[in-house]
């Protein structure tokens, strides 16, 4: 029951804030500019090797825009309750930490899916108005979709923790992309000449944008999946045991 109310106060406390409006109408644009480029693209040059989907989402103008989106949403989670003093409220009233740590996560998550609806909205108008409509492949949309959840997951997470660390949100916003980025550039390496076998394995095991090109393909592969819910969840521990050890310390 806590949960849900500490959730409803996130959700509500984001359409309160008029960065959230910047970033919300930012995304849209941004969103829009590129799918918007890729059709002409496809249009002009009778392109078939890959889908819109798979363009769109291995794009490098894709993931700058993630990097920018997570600390921006994140950045304010706790900096702000720390800033205003209403910490000490939070965590003296009848709630446990992992309720509040859950809920300005999953707040901050319902938000970063909301700032992709547009792509929703640009895919069924291009089915709509297009002749002859476009093939619809569910497999890739679908774990497209769950791999999208599962990076934001993670990458919220990084905020999220970032967030509880000071209560200055512009420190928070540059260590959360400092932490997201260092996330992002691991599966750079895999880029170098001369680089071990067992380097490749391993980096192809944490690598998102090789996870997201091959969801796009409609390739399934439980691996990935395995390592979002667990680094997920590890970094919303370090985040409630800090919480908690300010709460004590209080």
């Amino acid at each position: 029951m806590a949960f849900w109310t500490l959730y409803k106060r996130e959700i509500v406390s984001y359409f309160q804030s008029a960065v959230a409006y910047v970033v919300l109408f930012g995304s849209a644009l941004v969103q829009g500019a590129m799918f918007t480029i890729i059709l002409s693209l496809i249009v002009e040059s009778n392109y078939k090797e890959q889908s819109i989907l798979q363009i769109f989402f291995t794009w490098i103008l894709f993931w700058v825009l993630i990097l920018v989106q997570v600390p921006l949403i994140t950045m304010r989670t706790f900096s702000e309750e720390f800033k205003l003093g209403t910490i000490e409220m939070l965590l003296t009233a009848p709630v446990r930490e992992w309720d509040v740590v859950l809920a300005k996560f999953f707040g901050a998550l319902s938000f970063f899916l909301i700032l992709w609806l547009p792509v929703v909205l640009d895919l069924t108008a291009l089915q709509l108005f297009s002749t002859p409509p476009p093939p619809i492949y569910w497999s890739q949309i679908g774990l497209t979709a769950l791999t999208l959840v599962l990076v934001g997951g993670f990458w919220v997470s990084l905020g999220v923790f970032t967030s509880v660390l000071t209560k200055n949100q512009i420190i928070a916003a540059v260590l959360s992309f400092a932490f997201v980025f260092a996330a992002f550039g691991l599966s750079t390496l895999r880029y170098f000449r001369h680089t071990d076998a067992n380097l490749l394995n391993w980096i192809s095991y944490v690598s998102t944008p090789e996870h997201l090109e091959n969801a796009v393909k409609g390739i399934f592969d439980t691996r990935p999946i395995v390592f979002y819910v667990s680094v997920t969840f590890f970094m919303l521990m370090l985040t409630k045991s800090i919480l908690e050890a300010r709460r004590l310390k209080g």
